[in-house]
Formats: structure tokens, sequence, C-alpha cells
């Protein structure tokens, strides 16, 4: 193991055990806050589809692909400002992300080790409301030009693109031989997700997750191809490292 690579990992494992220590609720669940997400965000994507199947009209459908552009702008957006940027009128989201996600998992330190390490991959869960509380705004808003239907499948897409997010986001964290790890897709995407944990280009690449289509607009889409090993490779060998002795502190 090079020796860089090597003072990385144990930095990691020294920041993590701290993290747990000091952050870490000692309550917390990380099983009851992924199925929290789960449930409240298919809830209100169940519930808006009911909602838009009451005056259905095959009309309105173009809002769906509209939906799903603007809310991977906004996650390009957010990513490349206030999430990755350390600003005064922003800091609670910088800190929790850059100065906590990105120091609990690395490139070369890429997955959790216990359910309980889900803490610093999700949003807290409060996030959801507010979340939630905007999007329904936004949906309101748009009742005043768009048809109930047109409104409610709106809410309904920017709801499954979070869930997506947060679920993808999971399992871009989890062990290389967890099952659904290994399914081709969730492959490809947790190894341009791992080039963007690289301490060295987090601010410049693969800010989106699961589409990475504004990162291939704006040329932010870093696919590994200037790496001399395979991002997979570098994924499964950085994830073996983790099983070091913890650090004492």
């Amino acid at each position: 193991m090079h020796v860089s690579r090597l003072a990385t990992v144990l930095a990691v494992r020294a920041f993590r055990a701290r993290y747990r220590r000091r952050v870490l609720p000692a309550n917390y669940s990380g099983l009851a806050h992924i199925s929290f997400l789960i449930i409240i965000g298919v809830g209100g994507i169940i519930a808006t589809i009911v909602l838009a199947s009451t005056s259905w009209r095959m009309g309105d459908l173009w809002i769906v692909p509209v939906a799903l552009l603007m809310a991977n702008a906004v996650e390009y957006t957010t990513n490349r400002g206030p999430m990755h940027r350390r600003t005064h009128t922003m800091q609670v989201l910088s800190k929790r992300h850059l100065g906590r996600h990105h120091c609990f998992y690395v490139a070369d330190a890429m997955s959790f080790e216990s359910t309980r390490d889900f803490h610093a991959v999700l949003f807290p869960p409060v996030l959801l409301f507010f979340f939630g509380f905007i999007v329904t705004g936004l949906g309101l808003l748009a009742t005043v030009f768009l048809s109930r239907t047109a409104a409610a499948l709106f809410l309904a897409t920017v709801l499954v693109y979070y869930v997506l997010y947060e679920i993808l986001h999971l399992l871009c964290h989890s062990p290389p031989h967890w099952r659904l790890r290994r399914i081709p897709g969730i492959r490809r995407v947790a190894a341009l997700h791992r080039l963007h944990h690289d301490l060295a280009r987090t601010e410049q690449c693969n800010l989106n997750l699961a589409f990475p289509l504004f990162d291939w607009i704006l040329g932010t889409l870093n696919t590994g191809q200037d790496q001399p090993e395979s991002a997979m490779t570098r994924q499964e060998e950085s994830d073996n490292e983790l099983h070091l002795p913890p650090i004492q502190d």
C-alpha cells in the first residue's frame, strides 16, 4: 500500500472514531433513519400521484422531464456552491457536508462499517420536512400557471429524485461485496462518486450523483480515464484498507 494512502486511511479511521464519540447520538439507528426517509418519501410520492390521477391528462406528462431537469440543476448548483464551499451565509451546509461527510468518507475509504455510519451519509430527517415544505410551496405556486395534475406530477417527480438520491448515495458508500452495489449501473455511479471524494477534486468534478447531466453540460464530469487504475479496482482496494486496527485517541 502506498504510504500516502495508508496515512489517509489512518487519518480517516481517527476521524471516524471521534465522530462516533462526539457527534453520533447514542440512540441513533441507521436502519430507522433510512426507513423513515423511504416511508415518508414514498408516501408523499403515492399521495401526489393519487392527486394527479383524479384529473389525469396525458398532455400534462411534459412536466416530468422538466421537473427532472430542474432537480438535476438544483442538485448540481447546491453541490457546486454551498455544500462544498465554506461561506458565512450557508455555513451549516458546508460544515455538515464538507466538514463531516467528506472527512468521514474519502476516496481511499469510501465504505461505511456499520449501519450507524449512515449518519454521515444521509440528510437528517428534519431536512425531508423542510424540503417537502419548499417543494409543496412550489407545487401550489405551479397550480397558478398549470393544471392540478401537472402540479402534482411535478411534486411526485421531485420527490422521486430526492428518494433516489438518498438511496443511491447510501449504496455508493456501501461495501463493494453488497449485491446491490454490484449491479452494473450502481457500480458505475459509485465509481464516479468515488472520484468526487478524491480530496483534490471534491469541488471540481462529479457534482451530480445518479444523472450527471449538468456535469456533462458544464464540463465537470470526470470518468476516471486519467487514472492509471480502474475506479472500481481502486475502490475495492481502498475498502479493504479499512480493516486496520482502530486508532484510540
